[in-house]
Parts: structure tokens; sequence; C-alpha cells
């Protein structure tokens, strides 16, 4: 017999009605519930049994539901002699304003509840109580009904056989997937060197629930090499689906496409790409809200008919596709993509879907059942972008502004604003001298006074955007972000801990506030607990040591790295150490750095990139060497570059070409792009990769003392090196050379973490260097 964990929770969302809706969202931080919860609780009298559990299991035929819940309070009125179910909700509105929709959910979860209860006990009658707790008054209102044993149980009984229907129809979808899989074969007919070695680890590890860590090199195969095998996995019936998540839009599309190469050998899968909100919603600007958004309104009502008719007809949704059926039927794209990510086996996404706090799924990833497998590409992004996802900031003049868009329309929402500007100039007046001698102020404790000050204002936003009719002077949309970004500070202070500090700056005359997260690993090995596996990839997880403490994967963990699958006679790696590309040697070394460009590309007719450390290291250079070798075809990377001026820059980079582009370390061309055989026969990595010095990158490196500047400098710029040195082999067949220019390459503390196979040669001569390439490219010829 299947058994299935389920949640009261789980059952009320199948029956959820009514609109999107913003002005009834509960934007109250998790901690804030917390604490309401506990001072209602406390409140109670002396037989009163708090966060009492309740479970029972549900047969039907073949399968079973292990069902459980926790109510708020339960206890027994003696005056009445009945049972009472208290279930405690905090709010900021209201109970008026409470949608009826919304209102129905919180009877039918009560409901459940009390079905539940009712096992252990012979009463007849139950009386069920909705606390509501306002969290800003500090006040509290109830709703009580009675309801009979019978009346109970049939509730009970009519949301359970949609339950049961919703779990026929997904066990007739996996037993057809797992059919399918059973028959699948390798799409591509045979592995690349190295991939099949990845699929067999990577298929081990899924299958005992266990997470591998993967040093690859580029152009193996990574994409389909994992994904093939957690497919396979999907077979067993036991995990539900597979998140393939990316920092890149591009090897998120190179994972769509690896699934329909998978899907065109007969599997039957369906896959959904996950697109930000800001990205995909048809009325940016306006709240979520049935009155601001006709496709808010009625989206519940509307989504079981069409998810029963989109699923009929699709299995792939890219954002063109959800786009189009969001249209079509007038529903929130962005919602719609979630709630069909949900009948998904496939979900390829951001990092942030599975990692980040505030905006992960829930649904998957916060419930009793971990039936989820990750397939983290890029894998060495996930330390960065953790500190990000982690971190939240917020800005004083922002608060300034809102107050005086605001003062006229909603004199309210104005006070609060121009509060937590006054608690943000009394947090800098209390270490003035310190603020004034460094240009920023750093504490390791929270600024209490700006985060009240901050609840505050987040109340009053919140009451005035639930306003239905309140005109807000076109200001909504600047209110909307601010108070986003109120209640992401909000949520990250929950976390405060000794991983944090607290960063006021002043960047020119604004003033910046963070709740900076130094050490992410803690927070992402919580994630990585909700996995049922996982396999984190990349081709630069140098060097190991660095990455076993930052990515908070479990220390049970298996650690692999593969040898190049290439012939290493097809590349040639040359280090230029008589060139000084620090920060005070570059304006001195322009001209030689021009020579030795110019040497390399010349050595044979073809195209080759040209990495930068930054833009005005580029277009120094840049501008020195069109003035000096005028007859070469030089393209060169912008700032602010659109998708159409990306795909014009790599357009130009075909076989028959001989192009030199110029662009910059950790852009958009130093990772995710493919440019096979002729397409590309040189890349050039000028300097080390460090990240410009900043206030962030000190504060990692005092944190981690002897380490410091390893982990805060040297590693995150080695990997943008290793990760650029990448476009160049990405075929057996490929030959090229690759050449590093810095002295500093030459010292064995960076040496000695380059990869095996590159076997470089060191040299302080530019002619031997040119010699050397020219060489190369003779003996291949």
């Amino acid at each position: 017999m299947k058994i299935y964990k389920v949640s009261v929770g789980d059952l009320t969302d199948l029956c959820r009605g009514g609109d999107i809706n913003f002005r009834f969202s509960n934007r109250s931080s998790a901690m804030e519930g917390v604490r309401g919860h506990q001072r209602v609780q406390k409140s109670r009298g002396d037989n009163y049994l708090p966060e009492y559990a309740v479970s029972m299991l549900v047969e039907d035929g073949e399968r079973a539901l292990e069902l459980s819940g926790r109510i708020d309070g339960v206890f027994h009125d003696q005056v009445r002699q009945l049972c009472v179910i208290d279930e405690i909700k905090t709010l900021r509105v209201s109970v008026t304003d409470i949608p009826s929709a919304v209102m129905d959910g919180y009877w039918l979860q009560v409901l459940i509840y009390a079905h539940l209860l009712l096992q252990e006990t012979t009463h007849d009658h139950v009386l069920v109580r909705l606390c509501f707790f306002h969290l800003d008054e500090a006040s509290e209102e109830r709703l009580e009904r009675l309801f009979t044993r019978d009346e109970v149980r049939q509730v009970f009984t009519d949301v359970l056989f949609r339950y049961f229907a919703y779990l026929e129809r997904r066990e007739s979808w996996f037993n057809e997937r797992a059919r399918t899989i059973a028959e699948l074969s390798f799409p591509y007919g045979e592995f690349r060197g190295g991939q099949r070695d990845l699929s067999v680890a990577a298929y081990r590890a899924l299958s005992r629930g266990e997470h591998l860590v993967i040093e690859a090199p580029t152009g193996l195969g990574k994409t389909m090499g994992t994904m093939f095998p957690a497919i396979r996995r999907l077979e067993a019936g036991d995990i539900s689906r597979v998140m393939y998540v990316s920092a890149k839009t591009s090897t998120q599309l190179q994972a769509m496409s690896a699934v329909e190469d998978i899907v065109a050998q007969g599997a039957s899968l369906r896959s959904v790409v996950l697109t930000a909100r800001e990205k995909i919603c048809f009325n940016p600007g306006e709240p979520c809200h049935p009155d601001h958004c006709r496709y808010a309104r009625g989206y519940y009502d509307k989504l079981p008919r069409v998810l029963d008719g989109i699923l009929a007809t699709d299995r792939q949704f890219s954002r063109q596709r959800i786009e189009a059926l969001a249209s079509e039927h007038e529903v929130c794209p962005f919602e719609l993509g979630l709630d069909l990510a949900s009948e998904c086996d496939v979900i390829v996404a951001d990092y942030n879907y599975v990692f980040d706090p505030v905006v992960h799924l829930r649904r998957f990833f916060d419930g009793r059942e971990c039936d989820s497998i990750v397939l983290i590409d890029e894998a060495h992004n996930l330390v960065d972008r953790g500190r990000q996802m982690f971190s939240a900031g917020i800005e004083k003049e922002r608060f300034l502004q809102i107050a005086r868009l605001m003062s006229g329309s909603a004199p309210g929402v104005s006070r609060a604003a121009r509060a937590v500007n006054r608690a943000i100039l009394d947090c800098r007046k209390a270490s003035e001298k310190d603020f004034e001698a460094h240009g920023h102020l750093v504490e390791s404790s929270l600024p209490e006074g700006v985060v009240s000050a901050l609840r505050r204002f987040a109340g009053a936003a919140e009451e005035e955007l639930r306003a239905e009719h309140t005109d807000l002077a076109g200001s909504r949309e600047v209110l909307l972000d601010i108070y986003f970004e109120t209640l992401r500070f909000l949520r990250t202070a929950e976390w405060f801990d000794d991983t944090y500090v607290f960063l006021m700056n002043k960047v020119g005359r604004r003033h910046q506030l963070q709740l900076y997260c130094i050490d992410p690993s803690t927070r992402l090995a919580e994630v990585f607990e909700r996995i049922a596996g996982s396999v984190a990839f990349s081709a630069t997880l140098r060097p190991s040591g660095f990455f076993r403490q930052m990515l908070g994967v479990p220390e049970s963990s298996n650690w692999y790295r593969l040898a190049s699958p290439f012939p290493p006679e097809n590349l040639l790696v040359s280090i230029a150490s008589h060139i000084d590309t620090s920060f005070r040697g570059r304006e001195h070394s322009i001209d030689t750095l021009c020579s030795l460009i110019h040497d390399v590309t010349a050595a044979r007719q073809g195209n080759y990139l040209v990495f930068f450390p930054s833009y005005q290291y580029l277009e120094s250079v840049r501008d020195a060497y069109e003035a000096r070798y005028p007859h070469c075809t030089l393209l060169s990377q912008a700032r602010n570059m659109t998708n159409e001026d990306r795909d014009s820059f790599l357009n130009a980079f075909d076989e028959a070409s001989e192009v030199c582009g110029f662009a910059v370390m950790g852009g958009a061309f130093s990772e995710g792009i493919d440019l096979k055989g002729d397409r590309l026969i040189g890349v050039i990595v000028v300097g080390v990769g460090l990240p410009l010095v900043g206030i962030e990158r000190d504060l990692i490196r005092d944190h981690f003392a002897e380490q410091g500047f390893e982990f805060a400098y040297q590693y995150p710029g080695l990997t943008r090196v290793l990760q650029t040195a990448g476009r160049l082999i990405r075929d057996p067949g490929d030959r090229g050379v690759l050449c590093l220019v810095d002295r500093r390459y030459a010292e064995n503390r960076y040496l000695s973490l380059l990869p095996d196979h590159w076997d470089p040669w060191v040299s302080r001569d530019p002619e031997e260097i040119r010699d050397r390439v020219t060489a190369f490219w003779s003996a291949r010829s």
C-alpha cells in the first residue's frame, strides 16, 4: 500500500478559491507571527493545550493518507461541556476586510482539525474558534461556530474525495512516466569521454538519497550527463520532480533542450521554466489585487479548469508558452507558472527558487514530503549568490522620497517613512566618529531602533496598499518597491547571527543599510537538509577545501573530480609573467599588453577572445589597440548590452571570420557560451580576476582571518579565470591557445591551483611566447 504523508494545509490548498489578493496577503514576518501566537497562547487558562498534535491514517484501496496537523490550542469548556479548538491568525487588517474565499479556507482548516480531534473523544459536538490577533494593536477578535460530529465528518469526507481523486490522476501520470522512462536510452547514442562516469556517479548518489559534488571540465556534457540519470531516478516513483537550477538563462535553456531531447526518445515528461515575477508580470507596478489586475480576479476559481485543459494538450512550458496560455485564459502568468510546476516532472529555474528564504518554493520544500532532487549547475556561483539571497538592504533616501510623495495622499505612510529616516540618523549619530572616519559603520548586532521603525512602516504601507480606492498619485510603484525591500530586511533580521554584520555605508549622498551575510554556508546547509538528493557540478571548484567549507553541502557528500576527456596536445597554455596587470601597474603595461595580444592573434588567423577584469581596463586597452592596429577587426563588450546586442556579438564568431573580441571576466561571455571548432581558437585572460576591493569583500577577509584574502579575493578571482578559460576547448577536435597574463600566475599559490591537464608554460620573454604560439600552430597545420 502506498502511504502519502499529507498535512492539513495540503488538503485546504487543494480547495482554495477566490482571487490573488494583495489586499489581504498576510505579510507579517514569520517571527512576528510566532510571537503573536505565543502571546495569545500564554493568555489562555491552565487547561489550555497549545500546539496540540493530531493525526489520522485514512485508507482508500491501494493507497492511504498519513494525515497530520498541529492545532494552535485545544481546551475543554467546563461551562458548556464542549471541546474547543482555538485557531490563531495574526494579521494587520480588520477582520471585516478578509475576503470570503480566504475566510472559507480558514473555516475549512479548522473543521479538518475538528474531525481529527473528534477521533480522540466521544463528544458529539465541537466548538471551533477563529482567533484573530492584530499585531499592531495587540488586540484579539474571535469568531465561533458549533458543529456536530456528523457535520464535521461530512466536510472531511468531501475534502478527502477531492484529494483522492487528485492522487488518482497523479498516480496515473506517474505510472505512465515510469513506464516510458524504463524504456529510455541515452539520447545521443554514445556517451562522451567522462560523461558516462558522470552519469553513473550522479545516478548512484540520487538513488541513495545522497549529495554529490563534481568538478568536470567544460565540454564534457554536464547538462545531459546529470539530467539523464536524474530523470531515470524518477522511475522508482518516490521522487516527484527534478529541479535544475542555474544562475544564467543560457544554461537554463540548455537544460530545457536536454529535456526535449529526452522527450524525443519517448519519455513522458512535463517540464516548465520559471521566470521571475517582475519579468513575466502583465501589469508591472500594480499590486496583485482583483481591483487592479484582471489576471488576479478569480484566479483560484479558474485554476482547476485551466490546469485540466492545459495539461490535456501541453507538456513543455517555456516562458513564451506560459505567457500565451495565461493571456488566453486571463490568469496571472507568474502564478500559473508556479501552479504548473506542481504538475511538472522537471522544473528549470534560478537558484532562488530553491535556496532563497523569501522566494523559494515552499510547496516543495516546507512540507513533510522530501521528494525533490536538485541539479545545481555552475555550482561555483552558489557561494556569492548565497550571500546575495541571505542578505538584505534598504536606502535612507528612499524613505524620504516616499514621505514627500505621500505627504498629502497618505499621511500615515509619510509619517512612518520619516520615522524610519530618523531612526537611521539616530543609528548613525550613535557612532558618528567611526562613520565620519571610515565612511561606513559596521556592527555585529541588529539596529533595533531601525528594525522597529521599519515594522511600523511596513504596517502603514500595507494598509495603504490594501485600500481599494485610494489615489496614490502615481506613487504606487515606488511604494510597492520600498515595501518589499522593507519586508525582506525585516525577514532577514530574524536570521541575524554571527554569520551576519550590520553595515551602514555612504555612497555619494545616499545612506545604504545592509544586513550582510558574510558566511552563507549555514543557510545553504539548511536547504540541503530539505532536498532528497542533489548533484552540484561545475568546471571550477578549486580549491576544493574552499568549496567544501562554503557550499553548505553535508559533510557526508561525495566529491569527484573528472579528468579532461580532450587530448592535452590540443591546448597550449602560456603564462606571460612579464606584464603587471595589477591596478597600479596597468597604465604602464598597456603598450606591452597590446603587443602580446597582437603576437598571439597574428600567429594564426581566426577568432579570439581577450578577457579583462573591468570595463575601464578593457576600454583603455581597446583604444590603444585600435590606434596601433587599425586593420584588425575588433569587437568590444559594452555595458548594459541587450539580448540582441549579445547575440550579435556572438554571431560574429563564425568559422570563416577573423575577429578579436574584448570582453569582461564574470560577464555574459565568460560563462554559458559554446563556440566550438574554429569559432574560437584562442583566449587571452588579462589579470587574476580579483573582485573589486570593497567594504563587503574586506568584511569577508576579516571574518575568515588567516584565509581571509584567499576566501574574499583570490579564490573567487581564480574561479572567474577558470570559467573564462573554459570557453576555449569544447570538443575533442577543438584546438587552441590560452594565454594567462600576469606576473602572479608564476607564483605557486596560483600555479598549484590550475587544472592538471593544462601543463602551463611560464615565460617572461614576449618573443619566446610568440615563437611558442607560432610553433604550436605550425605543428597542427
